[in-house]
């Protein structure tokens, strides 16, 4: 048996329901490494809010980022680390016209640092969860403070309705050769601008070749639509039985058991 490339999504599949990390996940991502297979995060979350669960799994792996826009070993130079950036420009334009295209809050974000233009989140604590809120650790969002470019940028539109208006005014502004702007589904006012041609699949494919690994050995877990082209991508694409109905269309296969019943540690124990 070849080595295996594990690809683990977080929110609602490596995590639990409570946004933990379980007991036997722990344990079976500890054994997979120590088997000599490569288990990595790649998430959409930032850096900042994936580092504890990175710890406390024990991974020694690099880390993707911001859904594919950024991959490094955390703290350790790693020679195919790799950065993809949004112009900072777009997020000064969107405060400029944040009234006309009915936004209510804006964060970018890079490795290190994040810049916002409210410290008022979202209603929704899944979506809050994402924007900073501490004014004496967030640095506001102006041309004086962002000198460089972002790998992401957040935005809370005053509800789902006004999605479209900035979709539209961001691409057809910046072109979508340079810009993605993604929605973040169901009934969430949330929007996400990412450099164009970056999903969760261009942090997978670069790990792949990185380790060497055979496609055959390659393996991705998730949950939701922004995994789409990691599980469409990898020869092993499995989505959480608690996840989206058409991320299942297009999967290999299905957990038996709910991110919430230890779904992913119990598939990893089945294929190490």
């Amino acid at each position: 048996m070849g080595r295996k490339l594990i690809g683990i999504d977080l929110d609602s599949t490596t995590l639990n329901d409570a946004g933990q990390v379980s007991l036997m996940t722990q344990q079976m991502i500890k054994k997979a490494q120590q088997a000599g297979h490569v288990v990595a995060i790649i998430t959409g979350r930032p850096v900042r809010l994936s580092m504890d669960i990175y710890h406390q799994l024990g991974l020694v792996s690099p880390m993707v980022n911001f859904n594919g826009a950024l991959g490094e070993i955390p703290n350790t130079p790693w020679e195919h680390a790799y950065s993809y950036k949004v112009d900072r420009e777009i997020a000064f334009d969107l405060i400029e016209n944040a009234t006309d295209l009915a936004i209510k809050s804006i964060v970018a974000e890079n490795r290190s640092e994040f810049w916002t233009n409210s410290v008022i989140a979202p209603k929704n604590p899944a979506e809050a969860f994402f924007f900073p809120q501490n004014e004496a650790t967030t640095q506001m969002l102006n041309r004086l403070n962002l000198k460089k470019n972002i790998n992401s940028i957040l935005i809370e539109a005053q509800n789902e309705t006004h999605q479209n208006v900035i979709q539209e005014y961001v691409t057809n502004r910046y072109g979508a050769d340079r810009v993605m702007v993604k929605t973040w589904g169901a009934s969430s006012p949330v929007l996400e601008i990412a450099p164009a041609g970056v999903a969760k699949d261009t942090g997978l494919q670069i790990l792949q070749r990185a380790f060497n690994i055979d496609k055959a050995d390659v393996y991705a877990f998730g949950d939701e639509m922004n995994d789409y082209e990691m599980i469409d991508y990898a020869t092993h694409g499995v989505v959480m039985k608690n996840g989206n109905s058409q991320l299942k269309a297009i999967a290999n296969d299905v957990t038996e058991y709910t991110n919430d019943e230890d779904g992913l540690a119990k598939y990893l124990a089945k294929i190490i």
